[in-house]
């Protein structure tokens, strides 16, 4: 056995790992490692890569006895941090809504109601010009021009100032109690959380070595923070 030993060689392994910084690994079941050059016996090694948001990869790697060689590694997007992308992209696309959509009504209602009322005073305005130029006229025909056409027509105006305002000021109300129910609602929304399970499973790999040759497996529990 001993000659056995003594007649190994070894090699080294360069790791060339994407998303390169956070990548980490377990080697042969016992050594959690981040290092990017390995010098190891010659033969398999058994090596699980890991990075945030990232599926964990359990692969083996071969070693050549006085050589180099360099693995590259391309780690995945986890499922789970697939769709917790999803749902936070949607969460940030109705939050826009919710933080600029209803101001936005609210402004335009405003606007409208504010328009509205400029006509109805306006149109006001213009019908008790013509009320007093009835009374004051000395011409029949002017009078009955006023009659005829310009009263009708003043008044006509008048009354659809005043439902377009008051249509418009029904708008501003409801556009008001939107602002303030969104506002609540938007208050007490969260948004998700990205919970690793990779991470969790990778951690629950490492093996912490003890005395006398014993060692244990240790589980871990990753509980996501804010």
């Amino acid at each position: 056995m001993g000659a056995t030993v003594a007649a190994q060689s070894t090699g080294t392994l360069r790791i060339l790992c994407e998303p390169a910084g956070s990548c980490e690994y377990l080697l042969d079941g016992r050594h959690r490692k981040k290092d990017r050059e390995l010098s190891l016996m010659e033969g398999p090694h058994r090596f699980v890569f890991w990075a945030p948001e990232r599926r964990v990869l359990d692969t083996t790697l071969m070693v050549m006895p006085n050589a180099l060689r360099e693995a590259r590694i391309q780690l995945r997007y986890s499922e789970e941090f697939i769709a917790y992308n999803r749902k936070l992209r949607r969460f940030q696309r109705d939050d826009r809504w919710l933080r600029y959509g209803t101001p936005v009504l609210a402004a335009g209602a405003g606007a409208w109601f504010g328009v509205s009322l400029w006509r109805t005073v306006d149109a006001q305005r213009a019908v008790d010009d013509l009320a007093e130029a009835y009374r004051t006229s000395a011409s029949p025909a002017g009078i009955a021009e006023l009659k005829r056409t310009d009263i009708p027509e003043a008044n006509r105006e008048l009354r659809q100032a005043r439902t377009m305002a008051f249509v418009s000021g029904g708008a501003l109300a409801l556009s008001g109690a939107a602002l303030w129910y969104v506002r609540s609602v938007r208050s007490k929304r969260q948004p998700p959380v990205f919970e690793d399970k990779e991470r969790a499973r990778f951690e629950g790999l490492a093996w912490m070595p003890a005395h006398e040759g014993h060692g244990a497996w240790m589980a871990s529990l990753t509980l996501p923070l804010r």
